[in-house]
């Protein structure tokens, strides 16, 4: 989180700010629901969520909105190295393949940021459960001698909040002020996930439809 809200400031400040303009607010809703309209033609499942994630948009769409800036726009635990005497270093800022290439060089919210790690945190529980659910305990050091799939939920949930602490302690970025779009961002990124795996591996499918449902109020 620490590192995240370091390449962040850094970003903002060689290349400036934007504002959040009304339009550049619209672009950004209508981008999550041509994102939701197209992975519900790839994933059906989707189809009797579709208004429950629109009203989580709409939530966002009138919320509190920061500035827009350069983020790295394809973030995930397989684009951080740790380096010996370094620390923390943010790799490939090339942005999520599947969106064209005009929309990953242009400013956008560093939460988005955030929220891509939050659910790369959530596939580590998620893919230790279908490999081997009995070892889900042992594989994160959760400390749990049951083995129970319990422990890498925890795990999960303990390295979000402490990526979301290190993050607003660094960044100076209150992100209770900011937490509807967050959440729409997570959810928009858990559609994304969605239309990649029925794509790429079917079998993990479950991953970012058990993530939609949690992420929906109920």
């Amino acid at each position: 989180g620490v590192a995240t809200a370091d390449v962040h400031v850094s970003l903002a400040r060689l290349f400036g700010t934007e504002a959040a303009t009304p339009q550049a607010r619209d672009d950004q809703a209508a981008s999550w629901r041509r994102r939701l309209q197209l992975a519900i033609a790839e994933v059906p499942q989707l189809a009797e969520a579709r208004g429950a994630i629109a009203a989580v948009y709409a939530r966002a769409a009138e919320g509190s909105w920061p500035s827009f800036q350069r983020i790295h726009g394809d973030y995930h635990l397989g684009q951080v190295i740790l380096v010996p005497e370094r620390g923390w270093v943010l790799l490939d800022f090339e942005g999520e393949p599947i969106r064209p290439m005009d929309e990953r060089v242009r400013p956008d919210l560093a939460i988005r940021d955030v929220a891509g790690m939050l659910r790369s945190f959530d596939y580590i529980a998620g893919s230790i459960r279908l490999e081997d659910p009995s070892r889900a305990g042992d594989a994160v050091g959760a400390g749990d001698s049951d083995g129970s799939a319990d422990a890498v939920d925890a795990w999960a949930r303990a390295a979000r909040q402490s990526f979301l602490d290190g993050y607003a302690a660094t960044s100076g970025v209150d992100l209770t002020e900011h937490g509807a779009l967050l959440d729409a961002l997570e959810l928009d990124k858990a559609v994304y996930e969605a239309l990649y795996e029925v794509r790429n591996r079917p079998d993990w499918i479950t991953i970012p439809l058990h993530a939609i449902d949690r992420l929906l109020p109920h």
